[in-house]
């Protein structure tokens, strides 16, 4: 299995599920943990494509941060999970990713999807149009994008998006260009990455919320046959939160200080995660020892999931890393 970083880039300081020992943001803490994921054989970075996410709205954009990256590490994949299709033109967004993939050499993956955060569109002065038209805008950015990674005069005329020799050069180091991976668990989404996408990503939700997770693998198999692909030929990554620990006594403390949590955003305190049973059930959550963990993600692996992208739940403390990458690591070598 391959094991990445989300990197925790913006501050949950309590309240936000994704980062909720992070009071504040600091250039310092995020690249201690970079520095710290290459150390102990992460084998990717991502980050993810919010303005203000956390209750301090501390955030770096994405493809600004992944610039960094590409030129701070060596051999590690990288990549954006996933990008919103509304967030930038297609054909920039290109751009942006062939000069990324160039500067880190090859080890782009770019992540897609469809966009969700109503609240930051409307910050931002960004359309947040129905679900149905955001993955119709998804599809034909996806066009959009592989026509300027690929053709020497780029032009594409669609509903939402439309170019006119626009140049894309130099072209990826990637060939043909940076495997894309599609966001998202929805029949229309499924279809979608069926028909475009080198690797499925699944969000954190995707088990507690809706079809059962193991329908949705079911009928994203039945989609590639549909369009005539070989499952086997596309990856199918996972993103999961994870706290591990030496021993139960240390797990029960993290516990202590970090839930109850929102599962939602920290807008929506409705749905809580109390405690760490109510973790793992509802937000597939991976909570315990080594040993506990690891049979947590046995079970990932064997619905057919061969990534996992991990936020520390420790974070900015760096031992639950280290310790993943100790004695979780090689027991899927």
């Amino acid at each position: 299995m391959q094991f990445d970083w989300m990197v925790q880039c913006y501050a949950g300081d309590g309240v936000h599920r994704d980062t909720p020992l992070l009071e504040s943001l600091e250039r310092e803490t995020i690249m201690h943990g970079v520095d710290t994921a290459v150390d102990v054989g992460i084998d990717g970075l991502w980050a993810p494509d919010h303005f203000m996410l956390g209750p301090h709205a501390e955030e770096y954009e994405v493809w600004t941060l992944l610039s960094a990256l590409a030129e701070r590490t060596d051999d590690v994949d990288i990549g954006p999970l996933v990008g919103s299709i509304t967030y930038r033109n297609p054909a920039l967004l290109a751009k942006m990713a062939t000069t990324v993939d160039i500067l880190s050499e090859g080890r782009l993956r770019l992540g897609l999807g469809a966009g969700w955060h109503e609240e930051e569109h409307a910050a931002y002065g960004f359309e947040f149009p129905d679900v149905d038209t955001r993955i119709d805008m998804l599809d034909e950015g996806i066009r959009v994008i592989k026509t300027m990674f690929t053709e020497e005069r780029p032009t594409f005329r669609g509903d939402h998006f439309e170019i006119e020799n626009a140049l894309n050069n130099p072209k990826p180091v990637s060939d043909p260009y940076p495997p894309i991976v599609i966001g998202g668990a929805g029949p229309r989404m499924l279809r979608l990455i069926a028909k475009h996408a080198d690797e499925w990503n699944v969000e954190i939700s995707a088990r507690a919320r809706g079809k059962p997770i193991e329908f949705k693998v079911r009928k994203f198999e039945e989609y590639l046959e549909n369009e005539g692909r070989d499952p086997d030929e596309v990856d199918r990554s996972w993103l999961a939160h994870v706290l591990v620990c030496e021993d139960d006594e240390e797990v029960q403390e993290y516990v202590d200080r970090i839930f109850p949590l929102p599962w939602g955003e920290e807008s929506d305190m409705d749905e809580q995660l109390e405690d760490a049973e109510d973790a793992r059930e509802k937000g597939s959550m991976l909570i315990g020892t080594p040993a506990e963990v690891a049979t947590q993600i046995e079970e990932i692996r064997d619905l057919g999931f061969g990534k996992l992208q991990l936020m520390f739940l420790d974070f900015p403390e760096t031992r639950g890393m280290e310790l993943f990458a100790d004695e979780v690591m090689p027991q899927f070598d």
